[in-house]
């Protein structure tokens, strides 16, 4: 195993020129690809106005990664995925036969050694033997393949696939909120850190684009009935791909989608009274819902258990040295009403963390300016819109209930389990557009003057 490492370690110092060569191509193809894409588009729909440019500014975002791992961090688990999947492809090519049996079947001792050193080279073992790192290399297979096994070229095809999710989302949010469509084209196609940490060989880029996917697939197939076995199949699809790689996505996506469901049935009663108030009691089984279908699916998925780990993590935060990057939001019990105590200070922390003057480094720094501007906007709606009308906007806008109640869930989730904010910022990519998103749309509806 040690040369597998000396390997991987001599492979980040460097890049081919042919690596580089290439690159400047296939940047020229995809912008000739997306220009076209926009122009057929642009008129029957003027939210492709931003397509070129999030497309560019997506793949921008890829290069600054492998840029900043290969010569700034040298290595991290991006090049062990991308280590790992080469040692699939290599495999397939060599013997298919054996890659379809390592594919299938359950991580082991015997098919690890269905590798050789000379002709297909090793997975990492911790990413072999982890199911969820391993799903994400062999999701990279075919990547691999068109981009000649070259790790800026994989991440740059990569990170074009995924915008496609990201886009669908934005499409149904800007034909919803036309007026609104810059600052939601901001929100979701825009934000830095998103841009970054969504664009490089990692988990998160695959479950932020499936998320996206799930959220359209849902609109279309339950709520407005659009081609609804399309639909279906692309919701099954990414949540499947979510529930494969962080199951907690999923957990913390189905509360809201319940709740978008049924909505869009009882919001046809007239009584708002009854409407509001059976809103919480939706909220409340669709919870227990999604805890049901997660524990059916997998009997792993443990909430005590998740919930006493994250609590290990906080308390081991208290007794050791992070180098200013970490933070702690007290010790709590595992418990339902240790948690709940606990929350508040997680939520913050989750939604708003690390603020400006916590940040150590560059990156910090960007993301505790994102910060900023998200806890300004909350305060400054909180300020300008009394309670009851900003609940009555919330209840009466059941997309931006979900997306509130999927960033809420997800950032206490976050701030529960993570200690270290280069964790904190990586993980809060998956619900930052849906929260700026709910933030945007809740201004708006603060300039217009309420009907009496």
């Amino acid at each position: 195993m040690n040369d597998i490492q000396i390997k991987n370690t001599a492979y980040i110092k460097n890049l081919e020129f042919t690596e580089y060569l290439f690159f400047v191509l296939v940047v020229l193809f995809i912008f000739l690809i997306s220009w076209l894409i926009q122009k057929r588009n642009i008129k029957s729909n003027p939210l492709y106005r931003f397509y070129t440019k999030a497309v560019m500014v997506k793949i921008f975002g890829a290069f600054a990664f492998c840029m900043v791992y290969i010569f700034y961090y040298h290595g991290g688990d991006t090049i062990s995925y991308f280590e790992t999947s080469r040692a699939l492809t290599n495999l397939m090519i060599q013997r298919p036969s054996d890659f379809f049996t390592v594919i299938t079947h359950k991580a082991s001792i015997a098919n690890y050694y269905l590798f050789d050193g000379v002709k297909t080279g090793f997975p990492w073992p911790y990413m072999y033997f982890d199911p969820k790192t391993f799903f994400v290399a062999k999701l990279l297979v075919p990547f691999m393949f068109v981009s000649f096994q070259s790790y800026l070229l994989t991440s740059v095809i990569f990170a074009w696939i995924s915008f496609v999710g990201i886009w669908k989302m934005f499409l149904m949010f800007g034909k919803l909120y036309k007026n609104i469509s810059f600052q939601l084209a901001i929100a979701i196609l825009f934000i830095p850190s998103v841009i970054f940490w969504g664009s490089g060989i990692l988990k998160d880029t695959v479950t932020l684009s499936a998320s996206c996917w799930f959220i359209y697939a849902l609109y279309n197939s339950l709520i407005i009935k659009k081609k609804p076995i399309k639909h279906f199949i692309i919701l099954f699809i990414s949540g499947y791909i979510i529930y494969s790689i962080k199951p907690y996505i999923l957990f913390a996506l189905l509360p809201g989608a319940f709740i978008l469901v049924i909505y869009d049935r009882i919001s046809r009663i007239k009584s708002k009274l009854f409407r509001y108030a059976v809103i919480p009691l939706i909220y409340i089984a669709s919870f227990g819902g999604g805890y049901g279908i997660l524990t059916f699916l997998s009997g792993s998925f443990n909430v005590s258990k998740l919930l006493s780990e994250a609590s290990v993590k906080q308390n081991d935060l208290q007794n050791a040295d992070y180098d200013g990057h970490s933070f702690n939001i007290g010790s709590y019990n595992p418990t339902i009403s240790g948690t709940l105590k606990a929350a508040p200070a997680a939520l913050i922390a989750g939604l708003y963390r690390p603020f400006i003057w916590e940040s150590k480094t560059v990156m910090m720094l960007l993301s505790g300016i994102e910060n900023l501007i998200y806890l300004s906007l909350t305060i400054w709606i909180l300020l300008k819109v009394n309670f009851i009308r900003l609940m009555r906007i919330i209840f009466e806008n059941p997309l931006v209930l979900f997306c509130l109640s999927y960033s809420f869930f997800f950032a206490m989730i976050v701030g529960l389990s993570t200690s270290n904010f280069g964790a904190l910022v990586r993980f809060k990519i998956a619900y930052a557009p849906e929260f700026l998103c709910a933030l945007v749309i809740l201004n708006y509806y603060r300039k217009i003057p309420r009907k009496r």
